[in-house]
């Protein structure tokens, strides 16, 4: 099999613009994002490898935050150019460093297109004109102008680059401890991640159901949560279970757990939201909502607790229900492994 960089993988950025032209479909190509504006970025799964998809995902953010008000923050989606690349083995390989561990990412094992995004996104946030590193007082207050929102293979990318990061700051000479600091600043909201579910480097907060068949069996427990997905009611499993909020099903009709739509008024028609999927948008939609506010605003980013606060979220009780849930799965996993016939 031909490595990565001979196959050229590349990645693209379009940005959502006013327009009444058929042909633009709303957005256009940018080399850039301004450092000083507020914007979010959308990585869609592995097929957002146009223009046009990467764009619906654009739009749907734009719909979302015109509903509710917010305009003051720029939008943009990756376009990806996979050619032959197998991003499945790419995730494969992503799931056994995360097993074991392996965070330090070489760059020459890191995809060609992570490295192109990691220089259009995040590179000119930690580094003046001169290619030096920042304080960490400007790097901060870079990063915090910026959100990442993930469907599918799009939540593998940015796993990639927050680790590329860190290897590239510590290059620059930043320490171990300010790295931390400034990369926890950047808030990653996924929607049903393919992608490891720990060693996170940003902030970040996943939103999925228990039966997904594409995140199956792929992270600690979500072989468990598939099985018994009928007894998983709305949930929040914290650090080290991988700030998720889950719940059994989302949707109402069947093979469509993984579909990222059902954040918007009109979104119904691609399948109508169970009361327990409603529960899980609606924490989603929030944490949208609320991080783009904090973005335009400035500031701090708030707890979790109120990234996700707002209509039809009781925190507190999906905090309670996957506090009760992670003691009976560690309980019921611990029986299994103890069983005579028990085979890993």
């Amino acid at each position: 099999m031909k490595k990565d960089h001979d196959l050229k993988t590349d990645a693209f950025l379009i940005k959502r613009i006013p327009s009444e032209s058929v042909e633009d479909h709303g957005c256009i190509r940018v080399d850039n994002i301004p450092i000083n504006e507020p914007a979010i970025v959308a990585f869609g799964g592995e097929l957002t490898n146009s223009d046009r998809r990467a764009n619906s995902y654009a739009k749907m953010l734009e719909t979302l935050f015109k509903e509710n008000n917010i305009t003051k923050i720029s939008i943009y989606s990756v376009v990806y150019s996979f050619k032959t690349h197998d991003t499945k083995a790419e995730r494969n390989a992503l799931f056994l460093k995360a097993q074991q561990k392996l965070i330090e990412i070489q760059e020459n094992n890191t995809p060609n297109y992570v490295n192109t995004l990691f220089n259009i996104l995040l590179y000119p946030r930690i580094t003046n004109s001169l290619g030096k590193r920042l304080t960490i007082e400007e790097a901060i207050k870079r990063i915090r102008l910026i959100k990442f929102y993930a469907h599918c293979h799009g939540a593998a990318t940015i796993w990639q680059m927050s680790n590329l990061m860190y290897e590239k700051m510590l290059y620059l000479g930043y320490k171990k401890t300010e790295i931390q600091k400034i990369q926890k600043n950047l808030l990653v909201i996924q929607h049903s991640p393919i992608a490891p579910m720990n060693s996170f480097k940003f902030t970040t907060l996943s939103f999925a159901s228990a039966e997904d068949t594409m995140t199956n069996k792929n992270n600690t427990l979500s072989e468990y949560l598939y099985e018994n997905s009928g007894d998983i009611v709305p949930s929040f499993f914290a650090e080290p279970y991988g700030n998720i909020f889950i719940a059994g099903k989302l949707k109402e009709t069947s093979f469509q757990e993984h579909d990222h739509r059902g954040l918007l008024k009109t979104d119904e028609k691609y399948g109508a939201l169970t009361q327990d999927g409603e529960i899980i948008f609606n924490a989603e939609r929030n944490a949208l909502i609320n991080s783009a506010n904090q973005s335009i605003q400035g500031g701090e980013l708030p707890s979790i607790e109120k990234i996700v606060s707002g209509s039809g979220v009781d925190f507190k009780e999906l905090k309670s229900n996957g506090d009760f849930l992670i003691k009976v799965m560690q309980k019921d996993l611990s029986q299994q492994i103890l069983k005579p016939d028990y085979q890993k």
